[in-house]
């Protein structure tokens, strides 16, 4: 063999195994990190062994909740658009009702039942839906109030992909009521009220209750 087909064959046979050696790399890459380890939220929700809720916040105060879900993220954001069983997700919101629908917008009306210290009221609001977004990976669906005892009104609803069947569902709600309340009071509310939609609507995609604690 001659001193230049030597070398050819040696470049040819470094190539072949550098190509070799990021083969899994470049697979990993373009699959994404399926079991969720390298997400920080997906760790936290998987140490947490259940839903997890807060507010957050400064001149608009907001009701966190997140949790995992057992459903492709396409699937429950499909449930999560379906208006008309929102009163099967929890019996905090049996009074949801589908009242107007256009332009790819849908109006749903809520009772709210609020507990202000020892009086326990009910408020109501009209939330118009914009249809489902997709957001980079995320499936993303926001409310915002339009009638009803609120100033203002506003709800995010976010589907992020994790795997193949999992998801991590999240909601933020801001609810601020014509009324004078404790901002306290109001935050407890709002927390437990994200908190009661995440757990149902997680309960009902899944077909079973309890939480995700591998995936």
């Amino acid at each position: 063999m001659s001193f230049p087909s030597l070398v050819r064959s040696v470049l040819l046979g470094v190539t072949v195994l550098s190509a070799m050696a990021l083969a899994p790399g470049l697979a990993s890459a373009d699959t994404g990190d399926a079991n969720g380890a390298g997400d920080a939220q997906v760790v936290r929700l998987l140490a947490a062994k259940g839903t997890l809720k807060w507010n957050h916040g400064t001149t608009a105060r907001y009701g966190h909740a997140e949790a995992l879900v057992e459903s492709s993220a396409p699937e429950l954001a499909r449930a999560a658009a379906d208006y008309s069983h929102y009163k099967d997700i929890h019996p905090k919101f049996s009074t949801a009702r589908v009242v107007a629908k256009g332009g790819g917008k849908t109006d749903v009306y809520m009772k709210y039942p609020v507990k202000i210290g020892p009086v326990k009221i009910e408020l109501h609001e009209v939330m118009r839906f914009d249809p489902i977004r997709v957001d980079g990976l995320n499936h993303v669906i926001e409310a915002v109030g339009i009638q009803g005892d609120m100033t203002r009104g506003h709800t995010k609803i976010t589907i992020k992909p994790v795997d193949a069947t999992h998801s991590v569902l999240a909601v933020d709600v801001l609810l601020d009521p014509k009324i004078p309340a404790p901002q306290s009071l109001i935050d407890e509310e709002l927390r437990d009220g994200a908190g009661d939609f995440v757990n149902g609507l997680k309960d009902r995609t899944q077909g079973h209750p309890g939480p995700v604690v591998s995936l």
